[in-house]
């Protein structure tokens, strides 16, 4: 059976070791409290809050526990969009049939892009068919850009579709997205957002040979790397800073960062991207230039 908001909060109280007069003290009555813990009456948003930060407890914590036995079908997708290695394409493949038999059943708007994000991908990755593959893109793209304010999904999906664009299109898209993002700075998905939008920004700067402004992307977003322990993001990013060191004539330091890259992947055993990896830098390295969408590499975990 579904647990309820106050039975939730009585679990961790209890397990916490707290009374309920401590737990009230400051945000409302204790009798008032009790009531909420038999799930009589609910607390105002910022009770809430007050109170999860009395039990040290995070919101996302708290709604794992409320909800981990009744996720809807539209909560499990969207769990799985934001946890799912779109580098990773049997996963992806899955993902798409899961979604496509939930929009047989319910139409929904966000659901509809999420199917557009993984078959855009697919086709891009097992047919090389740039055209069909910005089709998908560009529908979700009609969507967003109607909007004035995006939130950290919608920005989640902008990262995703910023290869349909031309590269100085894309970085003003970026900026947009920077701007968007302020509101919320220091919130670490924020920031790691922010992260992956800058690294896939890098890709196509040095598709177009703009290797400074490539490079100023990846200085930026390599120390968030470390702060938050992305360490698929930081093998990504230095191994991009590596061409565009080779590329700039500093080849020493290029083959540094290109071996930091290496070592990570083979240090977290993340065997695929450490392919894909070795696809990209073959394609910038040895074999010349190539659309950044015939890429493997498109980072948005």
């Amino acid at each position: 059976m579904a647990k309820d908001f106050g039975d939730v909060l009585k679990e961790i109280r209890i397990d916490r070791g707290y009374s309920q007069q401590y737990v009230a003290e400051g945000i409302m009555g204790q009798s008032a409290y009790s009531k909420v813990e038999r799930n009589e009456i609910e607390p105002t948003f910022r009770k809430w809050l007050a109170i999860l930060e009395k039990l040290n407890i995070s919101v996302d914590e708290f709604r794992y526990i409320l909800n981990k036995e009744s996720l809807t079908t539209k909560e499990k997708i969207i769990n799985e969009f934001l946890s799912v290695n779109f580098n990773h394409f049997d996963d992806l493949k899955l993902l798409r049939d899961e979604i496509s038999a939930y929009l047989q059943e319910d139409e929904d708007y966000l659901i509809r892009d999420l199917f557009y994000a993984c078959e855009s991908l697919i086709i891009l990755n097992t047919t090389q068919n740039v055209e069909e593959a910005q089709f998908f893109a560009k529908k979700i793209w009609e969507r967003m850009d109607k909007f004035d304010k995006w939130y950290l999904l919608d920005i989640r999906l902008i990262n995703y579709i910023l290869f349909i664009f031309p590269s100085e299109v894309a970085v003003n898209i970026g900026k947009r997205v920077s701007k968007q993002l302020e509101p919320y700075h220091s919130m670490k998905e924020a920031e790691v957002t922010l992260v992956n939008v800058n690294i896939n920004l890098a890709i196509l700067l040095i598709y177009n040979q703009q290797y400074s402004e490539a490079l100023d992307y990846l200085e930026k977003v390599i120390p968030l790397c470390k702060k938050y322990q992305k360490y698929n993001q930081l093998a990504i990013a230095y191994s991009r800073k590596g061409i565009i060191l080779q590329k700039t004539a500093e080849s020493k330091e290029s083959s540094e960062y290109i071996e930091k890259a290496y070592a990570i992947l083979h240090a977290i055993e993340d065997t695929k991207l450490l392919g894909e990896l070795e696809k990209e830098l073959a394609y910038y390295l040895e074999e010349g230039f190539k659309h950044p969408l015939q890429l493997e590499i498109s980072v948005h975990e």
